[in-house]
């Protein structure tokens, strides 16, 4: 499978949990666990605890501040709500199972790969100027800084110095779109606007 094949995918399954109702979407997100368990253990602890803080806001937004019946009627407005607490479960088990498709992609994708498939889904950027090559560096980049901050954290980003020579060089082959993959493609791409207009 050409790894813009595999991206593609990837966004697919993305856009169909975000769309997921009822049993479908835990069914769903109990499959993507356990994948993430049996083939990215690691990687996706590691991720999850960098997303901690980001998931605790979002229930407790979720929670306390969504109109509805009390769940605690003695706290009156100060405690949270059955349907608050509800989409506080939904949409933050929504996040989890994002993580855990982005640490089951980096798992099974390396870089070189990954950038070979950015670069074949950003080439009609081109047309506007845009070099395809650059934008899927900078993202890869930005993927590992985000798993693997460098020393001092974002503020040493943010420094001009020599010490920025030290980042990674990265060789890629180019592998063109074989017809399959062509056809996969507009395959699912038809298929996730399918999903959005339904």
């Amino acid at each position: 499978v050409h790894p813009a094949t595999r991206l593609v995918a990837w966004a697919a399954l993305v856009m169909f949990f975000q769309i997921a109702r009822g049993p479908m979407l835990w069914g769903f997100g109990l499959v993507v666990l356990t994948l993430s368990v049996l083939f990215a253990r690691h990687r996706t602890l590691r991720l999850l605890r960098r997303v901690r803080v980001l998931l605790v806001v979002l229930v407790l937004l979720f929670a306390f501040f969504t109109p509805g019946e009390a769940l605690l009627p003695f706290l009156r407005g100060a405690g949270p709500t059955i349907e608050g607490l509800d989409m506080a479960l939904v949409h933050g088990g929504r996040l989890l199972v994002v993580v855990m498709l982005v640490s089951i992609l980096l798992e099974k994708t390396d870089e070189r790969t990954l950038v070979s498939g950015l670069m074949v889904l950003a080439r009609p950027l081109g047309l506007v100027g845009l070099s395809s090559e650059r934008l899927a560096v900078r993202l890869l980049l930005a993927f590992g800084y985000v798993e693997s901050p460098p020393p001092g954290g974002w503020r040493a980003l943010m420094m001009e110095s020599s010490d920025r020579a030290e980042l990674d060089s990265l060789t890629v082959v180019f592998t063109p779109l074989r017809w399959p993959d062509r056809f996969a493609i507009w395959g699912l791409v038809v298929l996730m606007v399918w999903w959005v207009s339904k």
